[in-house]
């Protein structure tokens, strides 16, 4: 399976998940693998997963939230949140209530979608990419010196590559500067 990219800035104003072309559904069930019914979308947010990267979630859990409580058959999906974080990741895991989920085939391991699936699996690779490319929230002087450190003839770089087209072009640099403009945009 290809990988997903994902864009997204401090401010929140990058692109939904169906937006990119992909949502990620949920049936939350108890030990007794039971359904569980109306936890709140807020309930749910995602963290990065990739131990080599250093995603920084804006307003915490907040920038990633389901788009509704769980129903009657413990289902929800996130696909409408916009993420507001800064940094660069290769791998989201989804969080309820300050768990890490965990998949249902033993051993439960948590879920991680970082491309690295198991068996009959077609979990996909979602890489999260911020022009906060420093993580500190704010897309400032310091992410445009990275993001130059990025750039042609420089070695590529894939958290510089916002559209994960395989290279760090003109069209990274448009979107690094629409969201570097003044004043920069921020966690708000």
């Amino acid at each position: 399976m290809s990988p997903e990219c994902w864009f997204a800035c401090p401010q929140g104003d990058g692109n939904t998940a169906i937006a990119e072309g992909f949502w990620f559904g949920f049936t939350i069930r108890d030990l007794n693998n039971l359904p569980i019914p109306f936890i709140p979308g807020t309930d749910f947010w995602m963290i990065d997963c990739d131990p080599l990267r250093n995603l920084t979630l804006c307003a915490g859990s907040a920038s990633s939230n389901a788009d509704s409580a769980t129903n009657s058959a413990g289902k929800t999906t996130i696909s409408l949140t916009t993420l507001a974080v800064g940094g660069c990741a290769d791998g989201l895991s989804p969080v309820v209530q300050g768990y890490v989920l965990q998949r249902n085939v033993p051993p439960c391991t948590d879920y991680c979608y970082n491309g690295i699936g198991w068996p009959g699996s077609n979990q996909a690779l979602i890489k999260v990419r911020s022009c906060d490319l420093t993580g500190n929230l704010i897309v400032d002087l310091g992410d445009l010196a990275q993001f130059g450190t990025y750039f042609p003839p420089n070695p590529y770089n894939t958290c510089g590559d916002f559209d994960c087209n395989g290279a760090v072009n003109l069209g990274d640099l448009a979107r690094f500067a629409f969201h570097f403009g003044p004043p920069g945009h921020k966690c708000t």
